[in-house]
C-alpha cells in the first residue's frame, strides 16, 4: 500500500533518492559551489569599497613582498632537522611579527654558514 502512495510517486520524481538526503546533497552542493565563487565577488566588492586606497595598498603589498623575498632564507640549506623557518611569510600578522620573522631568518642563516651581513635600505 504504501509502494502506491505518495512516497512512492516522491522518490520516483526525485532519482530514487530520499527527499532529506536529497536536501543535504543539495545542501553540501551550494556550499561547494559557493566556497568557489565567494572570491570573486568579495575581490569586486573590496575592490569597488576601497578603490580611493587600492593603488597605495597595491603598492605597499608589493614593496612588503619585495621585501620578504629579499630577506628570506636559502630553503637549500635546510635539512629534516633544520627546516627554515616560515618561508613565504605566512605567519607574519604585525610589525612586531615581521621583526621576529627578520630574526629567524638570520638566525637560519647564522646556524648554516650563509649570513651575509648586507644594510637593508
Amino acid at each position: 500500500m504504501i509502494n502506491n502512495g505518495y512516497d512512492a510517486t516522491l522518490s520516483a520524481q526525485l532519482g530514487g533518492f530520499d527527499p532529506f538526503m536529497l536536501m543535504g546533497l543539495s545542501t553540501l552542493g551550494m556550499m561547494a559551489v559557493g566556497w568557489l565563487i565567494g572570491p570573486i565577488f568579495g575581490n569586486q566588492v573590496f575592490n569597488l569599497a576601497y578603490r580611493g586606497v587600492l593603488g597605495e595598498f597595491t603598492r605597499k603589498d608589493s614593496a612588503f613582498f619585495n621585501r620578504i623575498k629579499r630577506h628570506r632564507v636559502d630553503p637549500t640549506a635546510s635539512s629534516l632537522a633544520n627546516p627554515p623557518p616560515d618561508y613565504y611569510g605566512e605567519k607574519i600578522g604585525s610589525v612586531a611579527g615581521y621583526r621576529r620573522w627578520l630574526k629567524d631568518q638570520r638566525a637560519f642563516n647564522l646556524k648554516t654558514g650563509r649570513y651575509r651581513a648586507t644594510k637593508a635600505l
